[in-house]
């Protein structure tokens, strides 16, 4: 419908310029039509159109029948009234042009806008949409893997076994969830993504501590333990890190204590991509 209205603008445009033409050809003629009459000629040729001009003449004749000598010649009011009369059809044609060219732009503006608001109303039931969907994914996984500091790995003092029983204690303590020993890490499992940033307040002290550990910790959203396999494969230390799917999941949470940020994409051993992404503290 949109394209036939501006198909229609177009050729009424066209036609109001063809008319234009039409109209200079007609004021030509005309001219021509009262040298004739002035020079008391007879030109066969302009036949065709004499019985167009002559009523043209005829109205002219109705509103002035004057005339006026100027060296022996009659000019006679009438011609000059018809051609008045071509003229002011042919301002008027582009006065038409004017006023069609107003109306495409307003309809124009009011389909755009109606497009629009209809586009808007349309992502916005998307967006709620996503939203409900993204929002009844609320398990998620956490796979921590440990590794003695490099200023500790050479000593002999530090028994990494020890600390990682003194880090899952705080963590059972503080999230009251047992692990399970997974991937030679240990991987807790939570019910509700929504409150998500509590967790990651425990996760920050834990690598924001002095233990003479570092810590891959690894998050994913949902039951997926091939993408948690996946990253926590990346053995990348000392950050939080998540696929772009648990990046997106956690926008749609009510509040956010921290912001997301992309390390990179990898490649992995089945020739996939992963785009990795990590949580960060606000400064």
């Amino acid at each position: 419908m949109h394209n036939f209205m501006l198909s229609l603008f177009k050729f009424v445009r066209s036609f109001w310029h063809f008319m234009k033409i039409v109209v200079m050809f007609c004021i030509l003629m005309l001219l021509l039509y009262w040298i004739e009459n002035l020079t008391n000629g007879n030109w066969d040729w302009l036949n065709f159109i004499k019985p167009f001009l002559g009523s043209l003449v005829k109205i002219g004749n109705t509103i002035s029948s004057g005339s006026w000598n100027l060296l022996g010649a009659v000019f006679e009011f009438k011609y000059g009234i018809a051609l008045i009369i071509l003229i002011t059809f042919y301002y008027l044609m582009n006065l038409f042009i004017i006023i069609i060219n107003i109306i495409e732009d307003i309809y124009d503006f009011s389909w755009r806008s109606y497009k629009k608001a209809e586009e808007d109303i349309l992502n916005k039931n998307l967006y709620a949409q996503v939203e409900r969907e993204e929002k009844k994914i609320s398990k998620y996984n956490i796979l921590i893997h440990t590794s003695l500091k490099k200023q500790y790995s050479y000593k002999g003092k530090v028994n990494i076994a020890e600390q990682n029983k003194l880090m899952n204690k705080y963590l059972i303590e503080k999230t009251g969830v047992q692990p399970a020993y997974y991937m030679e890490g240990y991987l807790y499992k939570f019910k509700n993504f929504n409150d998500i940033d509590t967790v990651l307040d425990i996760l920050f002290n834990i690598i924001n501590s002095n233990s003479p550990l570092d810590y891959a910790i690894t998050i994913q959203t949902g039951d997926n333990l091939e993408k948690l396999t996946k990253l926590a494969n990346l053995k990348i230390f000392n950050k939080i890190i998540i696929a772009a799917d648990t990046a997106y999941r956690y926008e749609f949470n009510t509040y956010n204590r921290y912001k997301t940020a992309q390390i990179g994409i990898f490649q992995d051993k089945d020739n996939g991509t992963l785009e990795v992404h990590e949580f960060q503290e606000f400064l």
